[in-house]
């Protein structure tokens, strides 16, 4: 399963396809995107290959932890590798084949300007509150 920034000067490779994916709409999230959420699944490191672009990237933190990768020429959000743990955090617009996808869950609704679509999503008011639960959640452990 391949992906790429909008200007494809960064490249990556997923070993598998993954089928679950989670909704957040922090202001952190909706700022990202200038959307109403992000769209986001993680992938094992094991799976994850970046086969072009590594120079391209840079990256924005905030104190609190927050941090965004994107491409030096085109902007757009990619891949990172989450801070220590062995898993990257794949914004979903950036793969091909996300047809496939189902969302299982709704992050921070109450910060939402649109509720969730589906009774079958998780819905949380919250911020995700660990690793392990996304992990859960996303049906990866």
């Amino acid at each position: 399963m391949q992906g790429t920034c909008l200007c494809a000067s960064v490249k990556f490779t997923l070993s598998y396809s993954p089928t679950t994916f989670y909704r957040c709409h922090c202001s952190l999230c909706r700022r990202q995107t200038g959307t109403e959420s992000n769209y986001a699944t993680l992938v094992h490191h094991r799976d994850f290959t970046r086969s072009a672009g590594e120079a391209s990237i840079h990256s924005w933190r905030k104190e609190s932890g927050y941090r965004n990768d994107f491409c030096q020429h085109c902007g757009s959000t990619v891949p990172n590798l989450l801070a220590q743990v062995p898993y990257f955090w794949v914004p979903l617009g950036l793969v091909e084949g996300v047809e496939h996808y189902r969302c299982v869950a709704d992050f921070c609704l109450q910060r939402s300007a649109s509720p969730s679509c589906s009774s079958e999503i998780q819905s949380y008011h919250e911020p995700v509150q660990s690793l392990e639960q996304l992990l859960r959640v996303l049906q990866l452990v």
